[in-house]
C-alpha cells in the first residue's frame, strides 16, 4: 500500500527529532516556575493519535437516585495507530478510570476511524465525522455519525452530517451538538489530504427532531483547533488553514445571538492542539508546526481566564505532543495520547494527569 502522508511536503526526520527535542528541553527547563502539576498515569492500552476523547458514565443505571449519573470514566474510541506503512485505523473504544487508575474496552466502533469526535450530549456518547481508511486512501471523510447509550452497548446509526466535515471543534452547548470548521471535500474526490479544504460551516444537532441545523458560520475557516464551553458560549481556539499554517486566532459562539465574536489571541500559533475546562477556565495543551523540511510540537499548556480576557502561561507538558485529548474529571483535567513528533511519527499511548 502506498504510504499516506497528510502534508503537501514530507518533513526530514533528523529535523523533527532535533527540533522537537530542544522545544521539549527549553520549555520544561521553566515548568517549575509555572502554576500546575503533572502526574504520569497507567499508559493507554496501545498508542493512538489524532484523537478526540470525551467523559462518560460507567453505568446509565439512576440506582436509588434520580439524578444524573457522574461523569466519572474518559473514552477515546478510533484514532491512528502506527505501523511500517505509516498508520493504521483503529475501531476500539477504550475507556479510563481514574478511581483505578485502569483501562478497559467498550463496543468497538462500527467502522475504524481516526479524527472521530466524541461528544456528550443529554447523558449519550456521540462519534461525529472522521476519516476511514482502505486502498482508495487513508483519508476518506466521512458524514455518518453514531450514539452509544452505555458503555457496553450498541452503537445506534444517527442523522448523518449534511455533508462530509472532520477536524472539527465539536462540543455540547445547550443540550445540542455544535460541529464547528474543520475541513471538507474541495470536490468529488474525497481519499487523500489533499482532496480536502477548510471550512468555516457551523452545524448543531438537535436529537428530538434527528436533525442538522446550520447556523453563523465561523468567521476564519481553520481546522485542527482546539474547543471548550464556558459561561453559555463556545470557543474556537488556535488552529490552522491549508494555505497558511497556524493560527493564535480565537472565535466566540454566542448562540442566544446566533453571532461570533473575536477574544483575545493565544500567545503562539498553535494546531492540533487540546483544550478542556476546569473551575471556570480553559486549559490548551500541545499540537504541532510545520515548515518546509521542518517542524516540531508544544510542550506549552496555557491558561484562558473568560472573565478577563487573558492567557498565561501554566507549567509546561512533560511529555509534548500532538494530536492528543484532553478529558475533565473531576478536580483534574486528564491529557491522553497523541505524538511526540508532528504529523504520523512517534504516536504515543501516554496519560497524563494535569492539576492547577
Amino acid at each position: 500500500m502506498t504510504k499516506v502522508n497528510r502534508r503537501d511536503f514530507v518533513l526530514g526526520s533528523g529535523a523533527i527529532l532535533s527540533v522537537g527535542s530542544s522545544i521539549g528541553l527549553m520549555t520544561n527547563a521553566h515548568a517549575n516556575d509555572a502554576t500546575g502539576a503533572w502526574t504520569p498515569l497507567r499508559d493507554m492500552p496501545f498508542p493512538v493519535q489524532e484523537i478526540y476523547p470525551a467523559a462518560f458514565r460507567k453505568s446509565s443505571d439512576p440506582g436509588p437516585s434520580l439524578k444524573p449519573k457522574p461523569l466519572d470514566i474518559l473514552v477515546n474510541a478510533g484514532g491512528m495507530t502506527p505501523d511500517d506503512e505509516y498508520f493504521n485505523v483503529t475501531d476500539a473504544v477504550t475507556f479510563y478510570d481514574p478511581a483505578y487508575d485502569a483501562w478497559g474496552y467498550g463496543t468497538p466502533l462500527p467502522e475504524p476511524r481516526h479524527h472521530l469526535s466524541l461528544v456528550n450530549n443529554n447523558g449519550l456518547l456521540y462519534a461525529i465525522g472522521g476519516f476511514a481508511r482502505n486502498d482508495r486512501g487513508g483519508w476518506q471523510m466521512r458524514s455518518v455519525c453514531w450514539r452509544l447509550r452505555e458503555l457496553n452497548g450498541r452503537w445506534e446509526r444517527m442523522r448523518s452530517l449534511p455533508h462530509p466535515q472532520a477536524e472539527s471543534v465539536c462540543l455540547s452547548l445547550n443540550r445540542y451538538i455544535h460541529v464547528v470548521g474543520g475541513r471538507a471535500p474541495a470536490g468529488s474526490s474525497n481519499a487523500q489530504w489533499s482532496d480536502h479544504i477548510d471550512t468555516d460551516e457551523h452545524w448543531y444537532f438537535d436529537a428530538g427532531e434527528n436533525r442538522w441545523h446550520s447556523l453563523a458560520p465561523l468567521p476564519r475557516p481553520r481546522n485542527s483547533s482546539a474547543g471548550a464551553v464556558v459561561n453559555g458560549v463556545l470557543y474556537v481556539i488556535g488552529g490552522r488553514t491549508v494555505s497558511d499554517g497556524n493560527m493564535t486566532a480565537v472565535d466566540v459562539y454566542d448562540p442566544l445571538a446566533d453571532r461570533w465574536e473575536a477574544a483575545k489571541p493565544m500567545p503562539k500559533a498553535q494546531a492540533g492542539l487540546a483544550a478542556s475546562v476546569l473551575n471556570g477556565k480553559i486549559y490548551v495543551f500541545g499540537g504541532e508546526y510545520f515548515k518546509p523540511g521542518n517542524g516540531g510540537v508544544f510542550a506549552e499548556a496555557w491558561e484562558y481566564d473568560p472573565d478577563k480576557d487573558d492567557w498565561r502561561a501554566v507549567a509546561a507538558m512533560p511529555r509534548p505532543r500532538h494530536g492528543l485529548g484532553a478529558v475533565t474529571l473531576g478536580n483534574a483535567i486528564y491529557v491522553l495520547g497523541g505524538a511526540s513528533q508532528p504529523s504520523g511519527v512517534g504516536t504515543s499511548a501516554a496519560l497524563d494527569r494535569f492539576e492547577i
